[in-house]
């Protein structure tokens, strides 16, 4: 016999579990219907507050898109003091959830939205403000109802209810958190309805371009960015997106709540124009997703997924578009790929590994610029293609071999994970492969930071130590990597800088020489450090009449720029002058050796 709140509610399955307490799936034996019971065990008066203003606000809010609220009291539950929470039974999937499975189709997300909007505007006409708007509290069920849940921090107008806690923390979801609450009403701005415009508009471009318009990590860089920065827009992020979207993001956005939209209301009359001219695209059957309070499986697509036979043309049609875009290699190919990424969602679903890998490949050449693309994807790409398909080996070594040798932290966390992608990448594409010997490269450059090294030497005991490790990795990388590799690149400049410093200049010549074929360029107008350096090895390794030739524009450039007094400047007049003494001895020693000849000595 299963357990009975107020003998009435019969406890069934549990869905969920976390720190908020429990959420169970029951039957309400009383009215005959299946329930979701929310068990909390407050440690604090506030904790209980928090379960009866959600009961209080929410309950009283009657609208097909804010979850319903039956009942609500305290129980004895496992032995402690509970309280209780009885809601509709959704069964969904949270924005959350979506968005981790990748960039929802265009008219989803704005229907989404729009049901969202209309949801405020209902709890801001009864003098509710939400104030914990975001994905994770936004479930789009089975059947593609929007629901609102969670007001559990919600405030009415008037109430005393404020934006801290009682020992002065912020109450909140902090990247969705708009400027007058993270001052918690300090600045004399008021809480309202407009805070919760806000955060959908953080939720919004989160929908349409998968990032937040603020993605600071730590408390004080989101709180800067809030207040002070200007919010990165839709269009610039995502092409094809219709222009009033910047526009309505922008306003959401805006700084000062007298600058945003009046009202929800007047947000939906603009979503809904917005999404006119976009087709909506709706699934043959109802979305196949999980309840939001149990564990879920995978995931499966909310698109829809007709184009999926292997002789489909459509799918070929898609399929031609990728080949041609990795072979041709635009400069434009992150933006072409992410349009391509979005019509595979909506032609072949999200997971369907065309897709998987299409959004793989733009995240790769992203890489550069939001280095939380790649990481995203490949969770997806795990489940979709397998460990062993031959784009998670790459994603998997790019990801985890660039975080061990360039991150933060002791390289040698990543060392586990590293030898076994290693191990991989040598048996599926082989030993001498790219990407094998790439991953080779951050795993010995993780293992010299975790003995101490920052990734780069600076004094002669450094180098040595990395020149060990580096140039028994030089001829795979040279045989296998492009001349332009930027691996290649790093670990030549790495060794001729090593040779450098521990004055091994016939190595660092040869190297700086193959990385600044123009030497004659690089002292007119190129960096003068290097130039400086690349000069003064010529010189040491027995060509100082070149090295001579090559400092005259160097030194007359650093004395009009740097002056006679720099320290460069005065490297570079030494160097001269060393390099004439040895041209001296060495005609020196040419006559000498001539005279010998010529007296028969």
């Amino acid at each position: 016999m299963g357990t009975t709140i107020e003998e009435r509610y019969e406890l069934a399955e549990l869905l969920g579990k976390g720190g908020f307490g429990e959420v169970w799936r029951a039957k309400d034996s009383r009215v005959g219907r299946w329930v979701a019971v929310k068990i909390g065990f407050p440690e604090t008066p506030e904790d209980t507050r928090r379960f009866e203003r959600e009961a209080s606000l929410a309950g009283n809010l009657a609208h097909p898109n804010i979850a319903t609220i039956h009942d609500f009291g305290r129980t004895r539950h496992g032995g402690r003091d509970a309280v209780f929470l009885v809601m509709e039974l959704l069964r969904g999937r949270s924005l959350a959830q979506v968005l981790d499975a990748g960039v929802p189709p265009l008219a989803d997300a704005l229907e989404w939205v729009t049901r969202i909007a209309d949801a405020l505007g209902a709890a801001h006409d009864a003098g509710i403000v939400h104030r914990d708007v975001k994905p994770g509290n936004v479930m789009v069920t089975d059947t593609g109802v929007t629901k609102v849940l969670d007001f559990g921090i919600a405030k009415s107008h008037g109430s005393p209810t404020t934006d801290l806690t009682a020992t002065g923390m912020i109450i909140g979801s902090f990247p969705y958190m708009a400027p007058e609450r993270w001052t918690g009403g300090s600045t004399g701005v008021p809480v309202d309805g407009r805070a919760d415009l806000y955060a959908l508009g953080c939720v919004l471009t989160q929908l349409l371009t998968g990032r937040l318009p603020f993605p600071g990590g730590a408390v004080h860089e989101l709180l800067a960015q809030h207040l002070m920065t200007e919010p990165t827009l839709p269009c610039s992020v995502r092409e094809g997106l219709p222009p009033a979207l910047d526009v309505l993001v922008r306003d959401l956005l805006a700084k000062a709540p007298d600058d945003r939209p009046e009202s929800a209301r007047e947000v939906v009359r603009r979503l809904e124009e917005i999404a006119g001219p976009v087709a909506p695209v709706r699934d043959a059957a109802p979305r196949a997703v999980a309840d939001a309070f149990a564990p879920f499986p995978p995931p499966p697509s909310y698109s829809p997924t007709v184009h999926t036979a292997a002789g489909d043309p459509v799918r070929a049609m898609l399929e031609r578009r990728l080949a041609q875009l990795l072979a041709d290699a635009p400069t434009d190919i992150a933006a072409r790929l992410g349009v391509l990424v979005t019509d595979l969602s909506e032609e072949i679903g999200a997971h369907d590994a065309l897709t998987v890998r299409a959004a793989y490949h733009r995240a790769m050449s992203v890489r550069g610029h939001s280095a939380t693309d790649l990481e995203r994807i490949l969770p997806r790409m795990v489940r979709v293609l397998g460990l062993e398909h031959p784009d998670t080996i790459e994603a998997r070594a790019t990801h985890v071999g660039e975080a061990a040798a360039h991150g933060p932290g002791d390289g040698r966390r990543h060392e586990a994970e590293l030898r076994e992608v290693i191990e991989q990448a040598d048996r599926v594409l082989g030993t001498g492969h790219p990407v094998t010997v790439t991953a080779r490269y951050h795993l010995t450059g993780a293992l010299q930071r975790g003995e101490g090294g920052r990734g780069g030497a600076e004094t002669a005991a450094q180098a040595h130590a990395e020149r060990a490790w580096l140039t028994p990795l030089l001829p795979d990388l040279d045989r296998r990597l492009p001349a332009d590799s930027p691996v290649l690149l790093d670990v030549r400049r790495r060794l001729a800088h090593d040779a450098w410093l521990v004055g091994d200049f016939d190595t660092a010549a040869r190297l700086y020489l193959w990385l600044y074929p123009d030497p004659e360029a690089l002292a007119t107008h190129g960096d003068a450090v290097m130039a400086h350096r690349v000069i003064r090895s010529i010189g040491e390794a027995g060509n100082p009449d070149r090295a001579l030739d090559l400092l005259k524009p160097l030194l007359h450039r650093l004395q009009l720029t740097a002056g006679n007094t720099h320290w460069l400047t005065q490297e570079a007049t030494e160097t001269r002058t060393e390099l004439r003494r040895a041209l001296r001895e060495d005609r020196r020693s040419e006559l000498g050796a001539g005279l010998a000849r010529l007296f028969g000595r």
